[in-house]
Order: structure tokens, then C-alpha cells, then sequence
């Protein structure tokens, strides 16, 4: 039987993984040990944002890790997995982190020393897709606006669209990036009667209009869209994704959403074209540095919705989690087909697959 480690956080704390454990690996796991790294929530907020923009090597090694150097398993959230950790555990050969990001583990490393890496893809898919077609509507219907005005003692029901007010009927929605969550919003719109144009780099033409969406090229993405959700994730290809040439194409009404990474756009651009009325408005989740700048330009614009990186965060999102991460785990140990391997590897080499042999047969 092996030992792991559950080291959770203040978003997902580690006890409630142990119910997942129990569960799914009760006859692969026979001890665990539970810590979390990061307990207060604003620390951990600052802490994942530093790890996703420099890597997990910045940090320094959970003490639950230190203390527990004989473990086979380490799973976590936000648990930043750099070479300092794997060297701090000889015998470690599975790491699963409860998210679709991989910014807090050190894949190259990992697969050096040989420990397959599991993440989980479209754990809040359900929630970030909610929330990006809630963006559309609170942005472009002023809802956040409407409600601070009556807060702060006012009645106002003038925006800065107050010549364009959309309707979603009709309108054509962009989508950059069709995976869990561009999927699920392109879905849920379809009940609004809306024209989806999708842009993937991934997914074929004869896919997308199979699902009744517009496959659509990047220029036309940008120029056509009355709305726009960016749902990529942030890697070197899409660093700046949105940059000055396609906000240029955007018409002066439509609405940029983006729920994804703040570095996916130019944010300096975005906000000049903002503040010059150049696209109707946007609505951002992600920020450069989180929590925002007090005293961030954006702060100050009358045609943008700004909420605080919680597009994913829901009940269902995080108390799921462990447990779509130990089932994949279990069906792993258990020879199944798996889907969530970061680094597959790790299966051909010779002393992981002896360690593999020796867990089916205990």
C-alpha cells in the first residue's frame, strides 16, 4: 500500500480531499497525511498568481512535504510542485493537482525523475461558463453599474452605451478557444438564439459546424463579434493573444470578455481603447496583479465591468475536484483509460514500470 500527501490551501482545503481518498484509492492509498500550505485566502491569491506568471521553483517546500519524505503521492491544488519538492521526496513517483492549470509543477523535471503528473480538465468548466454569459449581460446591460449607483445614493440609468444598449438576441458571439468552457458557453447560448463564431487552433472546421457553431479564422473573430469571450489558456503561444491589431478590429460596440489570463491580452492597449471609446466595453475577471492596483487605470473607466478572479469559483467547482482527480487516479492504478496525464512519458521508463507492477500486485 503507498503513502501520500494531501497538501490543500485556503481554496481547497486539504480535509477535503481525504473523503475523495476513501473513496476512490482505498486499495492503493494505505496512509495519508493532510496539510495545507497556504491557509489565508488573499496570501494564497497573491502566492498562485506569482507561481503562474515565474513557476513553481519560486517557492519554497511545504512542510508537510519535509516531514513525510517516504511518500509515493502528493496531490493538491495550488501545492507549488518545483524541483526543490520532488528532491525533497526520493520515492515519489505520482503527483495530481485538483485543477486544469499546470504553472505550479515543474512537468520537465517531474518527467526527469520519473513521477507521472495527472491534472483534471474542466473541473469549472460549469461555473466559468456561467459566469462568462453573466459578464456579456452585466457589462452590456450595466447591472454592476446600475447597482454601485443605487449603493452609493444614486438612480442613474444613463451608461456609457446608453446609444447601443444590446439585446443578445441576434447578436454574434465570438469564442477564442473551444474547449470545456468555450464549448459550454457556445451550448448556453444557443437558447438566445445568438450566431456563435468560433476560433480553435485545435478543433476542425467539420467539428465545430457539426455542433451548429461558425468556424470562423482570427481577423473575422475580431471584426465581426458583438461579444467576444476568451477562454485559451496561457501559454507562450498566447501571451498577448489579443493584441493592438485585432482590438483595431473591433467594432466600436462590441464587448470583450475574458475570464481567462490577464496576459492573454495587451492590457495596455485594451485599456486605451477603452478609454478612447474605441470598442463598447469590457468586462475582466483576471488582472495583471491580484488583488487589482487601487490605483489601476481601469479602476477609473466608465465602460468596464471588473470582478475579483472568481469566474471558477463556485461550491460545486472546488468540492468536486479531489474527487474527479482520485477517480482518475484509481481507474490509472486499476489499467483503465485515463485522460488526464500530463506527461505519459513517464509510462515507458523501465523503473516506473517496475514501481507500477508492484502497486497492481500489493
Amino acid at each position: 500500500m503507498l503513502k501520500m500527501i494531501i497538501s490543500g490551501d485556503a481554496m481547497i482545503p486539504g480535509k477535503l480531499f481525504e473523503g475523495a481518498v476513501k473513496k476512490h484509492l482505498k486499495n492503493y492509498v494505505g496512509d495519508y497525511v493532510v496539510g495545507d500550505f497556504e491557509t489565508n485566502w488573499g496570501n494564497l491569491q497573491e502566492r498562485r498568481l506569482k507561481v503562474e506568471q515565474q513557476g513553481p521553483e519560486i517557492e519554497v517546500v511545504p512542510d508537510v512535504v519535509k516531514n513525510n519524505a517516504d511518500a509515493e503521492i502528493l496531490t493538491g491544488l495550488f501545492v507549488p510542485v518545483s524541483s526543490k519538492l520532488i528532491d525533497a521526496l526520493p520515492n515519489l513517483k505520482v503527483v495530481g493537482l485538483a485543477r486544469a492549470g499546470k504553472e505550479n509543477i515543474n512537468l520537465d523535471y517531474a518527467t526527469k525523475r520519473g513521477v507521472l503528473a495527472f491534472n483534471i480538465m474542466g473541473r469549472n468548466a460549469e461555473a466559468v461558463s456561467d459566469f462568462t454569459i453573466g459578464l456579456m449581460l452585466a457589462e452590456s446591460r450595466n447591472i454592476a453599474k446600475a447597482h454601485l449607483s443605487i449603493k452609493n445614493g444614486g438612480w442613474q440609468k444613463e451608461f456609457a452605451n446608453v446609444n447601443f444598449i444590446p439585446q443578445l438576441k441576434g447578436k454574434k458571439i465570438g469564442i477564442a478557444g473551444f474547449g470545456y468552457i468555450g464549448e459550454l458557453v457556445a451550448q448556453k447560448l444557443t437558447g438566445w438564439d445568438c450566431e456563435i463564431l468560433v476560433y480553435d487552433a485545435f478543433r476542425s472546421k467539420e467539428e465545430i459546424e457539426e455542433l451548429g457553431f461558425t468556424y470562423v479564422d482570427k481577423k473575422t473573430l475580431f471584426e465581426e463579434s458583438d461579444f467576444l469571450s476568451i477562454n485559451l489558456r496561457l501559454v507562450e503561444a498566447t501571451k498577448k493573444w489579443v493584441d493592438q491589431t485585432h482590438l483595431d478590429m473591433m467594432k466600436d460596440t462590441a464587448i470583450l470578455v475574458n475570464t481567462g489570463r490577464s496576459g492573454l491580452l495587451d492590457m495596455n492597449y485594451l485599456y486605451t481603447v477603452l478609454k478612447e471609446k474605441r470598442i463598447g466595453g469590457a468586462a475582466l475577471d483576471v488582472f495583471d496583479q491580484e488583488p487589482i492596483d487601487p490605483n489601476s487605470p481601469f479602476i477609473g473607466l466608465d465602460n468596464v465591468t471588473l470582478t475579483t478572479h472568481i469566474a471558477g469559483t463556485t461550491t460545486e467547482a472546488l468540492t468536486g475536484s479531489p474527487y474527479i482527480l482520485m477517480e482518475e487516479i484509481e481507474r490509472f492504478f486499476d489499467g483503465k483509460k485515463t485522460r488526464f496525464i500530463l506527461n505519459p512519458e513517464v509510462l515507458e521508463q523501465d523503473e516506473f514500470k517496475v514501481w507500477l507492477k508492484g502497486v497492481k500486485h500489493d
